[in-house]
């Protein structure tokens, strides 16, 4: 009985030790899996509003924590339902903390957009990314090229 209970004692331990590694590891797969789509989207929709000649809004919801994907026909914006542009509910432990607007407004409630053109220009933005452990990531749009920057930390930086 003892020998089981210094088993189970060292067991413990361990697992104490070993879980809160774990955990971290999942949270930063998940932030690396949003950062992922987050820019997989933007290059699409760059590419596709050339393509289709229209104009798309990328939409963030900080209320909700969704990213939706809109295209313009005349004066509405009709949602998108296909596969690779179907809303993106964000992971329960991964936040949009907030959108800097090309303007350098920041928006922490509500809805932020970004405008994506068919001459392949795109409205610059900077999103900050964070985590229930305070890891922050700061994703910044550009206007150009429609990539995606990746900087570690929230970054404050003026969209331009």
């Amino acid at each position: 009985m003892i020998e089981l209970g210094m088993v189970i004692l060292v067991l413990g331990i361990i697992m104490a030790m070993v879980l809160p590694r774990f955990v971290g590891t999942l949270e930063r797969q998940q932030l690396r899996s949003t950062i992922n789509i987050i820019h997989g989207t933007v290059r699409y929709l760059q590419a596709y509003a050339a393509l289709t000649k229209r104009v798309y809004r990328l939409t963030f919801d900080l209320d909700r924590q969704v990213m939706s994907v809109c295209a313009y026909a005349g004066e509405t914006c009709t949602p998108e339902t296909s596969r690779e542009l179907r809303d993106y509910v964000l992971p329960t432990n991964v936040h949009v903390l907030d959108v800097v607007s090309p303007q350098g407004a920041k928006t922490r409630a509500g809805e932020a957009a970004t405008h994506f053109y068919p001459t392949g220009l795109v409205e610059p933005n900077i999103i900050h990314l964070g985590t229930d452990s305070h890891q922050n990531v700061t994703l910044v749009i550009e206007p150009l090229a429609g990539r995606v920057k990746v900087f570690e930390g929230y970054v404050e930086q003026q969209a331009s």
